[in-house]
């Protein structure tokens, strides 16, 4: 399997997890349900997965992005 392959694998499971959490949300706000919805991957697991499949260039690159991200948030959400 190509690291494409393997990224694009990574990435459906982490949408269906999504569309999962979406749902758990929902039945919650619906039914006043209390369970916790399921373990999901974090974003931090999904890019630790991704980073795993790079070479140290695209690493450097997904780094920096991380970065930049965490300083967005930050600025956004103080």
């Amino acid at each position: 399997m190509s690291n494409e392959e393997k990224i694009l694998s990574m990435l459906t499971k982490m949408q269906a997890d999504i569309d999962a959490l979406r749902a758990d949300i929902a039945n919650i706000k619906r039914n006043g349900n209390s369970q916790p919805p399921k373990k999901t991957m974090t974003q931090r697991e999904v890019f630790m997965g991704l980073a795993n499949l790079l070479d140290d260039d695209e690493k450097e690159a997904l780094g920096k992005y991380m970065e930049a991200e965490e300083a967005r948030k930050v600025a956004l959400y103080g």
